[in-house]
């Protein structure tokens, strides 16, 4: 009887929230969700046991005694453009020991219609209880380290409440030397172009292939929900030769400021934009990770490509060029694509996460 209280009030949440959408103002998600915000006081010991604090450059260091325990610091100073459905960053309180544990995360502000249009927010508190303990260095994923029992039907918010955590955590462990990472060697992307075959793409390493098939999904529809190719957009002998002459050269007029891009083609039966990009611009089955920084997208950041040009490249059911604006994100460098799939199993809600790992071949790096 429970878990079907929770599939009915799941459904109703997801059939609620467009609908609020489309009956609010339209001066923006921001403004629209305003008079419901929710925030919280807060003190600097309600995440980490120290009674002493030292500010550092946004952060604190934490002591008990004379013994430094750990940092505590404000997410918004280190992920401040990852934000939620209602467009607003989830301000959150986060303390993590020396050794590179968060020991605990307190919520400070939301405005996200999820909450506020059926979930309790106890719950919303009950799913961030589960981080104290979680090791930043080894990481978590929403659906494999990170469980969406607590607040189901709100894969967005956890998803992007998820990626701010780590995020900030990762950023004030590199800056404290609690996570190093290895001195990259001064690369740059190749601006010669090439002409290359889809084959010779996929065979040098270039556009990477990941495969989800539907009944790990726990679905009994034959074949695969995503069968995506990825890769990086900027080097023009792997761009262009994807995008053809003319989305090459838009997208990188795009992106001359700083930042890059990558492109995604699915040839499964899903879709990579998820229940996120139709309630509220979001996508939240995929994000991007480069060392301590996460990029999550949104419609803005988004292209459609229609029509992969390489020779003798497979029909694709959906495509696209999405922007990554961080002009931290270093493309001649490793990054992860991150992938988020929920499914039902009778009716609970299950999550598989998968990783793929992309480095861009040698060949593209002058």
């Amino acid at each position: 009887m429970k878990n079907s209280a929770s599939f009915i009030k799941s459904a109703l949440i997801s059939a609620l929230v467009p609908i609020l959408l489309l009956i609010l103002p339209s001066a923006g998600l921001a403004d629209q969700w305003k008079p419901f915000e929710h925030r919280y006081e807060y003190k600097l010991s309600d995440v980490i046991a120290a009674d002493r604090f030292v500010q550092k450059q946004k952060y604190w260091e934490g002591f008990k005694g004379d013994k430094l325990v750990g940092y505590v610091f404000l997410s918004k100073d280190w992920t401040e453009k990852l934000v939620g459905y209602s467009g607003k960053h989830l301000e959150t309180l986060i303390g993590m020991d020396t050794e590179g544990k968060l020991t605990g995360v307190k919520l400070l502000f939301h405005s996200e219609p999820i909450v506020l249009i059926g979930l309790k927010e106890e719950s919303y508190l009950n799913f961030l209880k589960q981080y104290p303990g979680k090791d930043i260095k080894a990481g978590f994923s929403v659906g494999r380290e990170v469980s969406m029992d607590a607040i189901t039907g709100a894969t967005v918010t956890a998803m992007v409440h998820n990626s701010i955590i780590l995020g900030s955590a990762r950023n004030v462990a590199a800056q404290t030397g609690v996570l190093t990472y290895a001195k990259h060697e001064d690369k740059k992307l190749g601006s010669k172009y090439a002409s290359a075959t889809w084959k010779e793409l996929i065979d040098g390493g270039a556009v990477k292939n990941v495969v989800v098939k539907n009944d790990e999904l726990n679905s009994k529809e034959e074949g695969n929900f995503f069968d995506l190719y990825f890769g990086l957009v900027p080097p023009p002998s792997i761009g262009r030769n994807v995008l053809g002459e003319g989305f090459y050269n838009e997208t990188m007029e795009t992106i001359k400021d700083g930042g890059s891009a990558i492109f995604i083609i699915n040839r499964g039966s899903g879709s990579f934009k998820g229940s996120g990009f139709v309630r509220g611009g979001l996508f939240d089955r995929f994000s991007v990770e480069q060392e301590d920084r996460v990029y999550v997208f949104k419609d803005k950041d988004y292209r459609i490509l229609t029509d992969v040009k390489a020779e003798g490249a497979p029909k694709a059911r959906e495509g696209g060029v999405f922007i990554i604006r961080g002009k931290d994100f270093d493309p001649a460098q490793p990054f992860k694509l991150k992938l988020t799939l929920t499914y039902r199993e009778g009716v609970n809600r299950k999550f598989k996460a998968t990783v793929v790992d992309y480095k861009v071949p040698d060949k593209y790096i002058e």
